[in-house]
């Protein structure tokens, strides 16, 4: 029940075997060729399901599957995006931010009123916002990443709008995010740039 690592050699090699798309190979690959000296996982079937037990919900059959190949969760490093590719409000305040992978819900309010608005964690921004990314639980044929802040969606419920008025499409898909990846923080804060 845990992550397999390898190098980027591996990474490449999971990717080539797994059953993603030719679009999704080529944007992770593209990835993982940007940051060759990096130890990459890759999430086992087991880590996925008590993942889903621990925070009561199902994680998309879509992720699941990518997960399986290439994997940002556990202790990978923190990571900045060049760009979003959609519109949100916090697009002048989180470049250039720094997002940690971050699976699951703090606590049960915040899973609560997350879940209304049909979405599960996979990033967190903390120096600013609070700046969440996301997959849709609600819909599991949306691929798409969005980005919100847990207090917009608090305040959302608070004034009987939909908990979901406040989240907005930053990424097509979690690939198209992974590929726009240009820095990472290290524990030991040296930043590695993308090749």
């Amino acid at each position: 029940m845990s992550l397999v690592r390898g190098s980027s050699r591996d990474a490449l090699e999971w990717i080539d075997a797994s059953e993603l798309t030719t679009e999704q190979k080529s944007e992770l690959a593209r990835f993982v060729n940007r940051f060759p000296t990096l130890t990459y996982s890759r999430a086992s079937r087991e880590l996925l399901d008590d993942m889903e037990n621990r925070h009561g919900v199902r994680i998309p059959g879509w992720l699941r599957t990518l997960s399986s190949a290439v994997a940002l969760i556990g202790d990978f490093p923190e990571f900045q995006v060049e760009s979003y590719a959609h519109w949100t409000p916090r697009m002048d305040h989180v470049d250039p931010g720094w997002y940690t992978s971050e699976w699951g819900y703090a606590n049960e309010q915040e899973r609560q009123s997350f879940v209304q608005a049909g979405m599960y964690p996979i990033a967190l921004w903390i120096e600013d916002a609070l700046s969440y990314l996301a997959v849709n639980i609600a819909d599991e044929h949306d691929q798409r990443i969005f980005e919100f802040t847990g207090e917009d969606i608090s305040d959302d419920l608070r004034n009987s709008l939909p908990a979901d008025s406040s989240v907005f499409p930053v990424y097509d898909s979690y690939t198209e995010m992974v590929s726009r990846i240009v820095q990472l923080r290290m524990p030991d804060g040296s930043v590695v740039e993308a090749r």
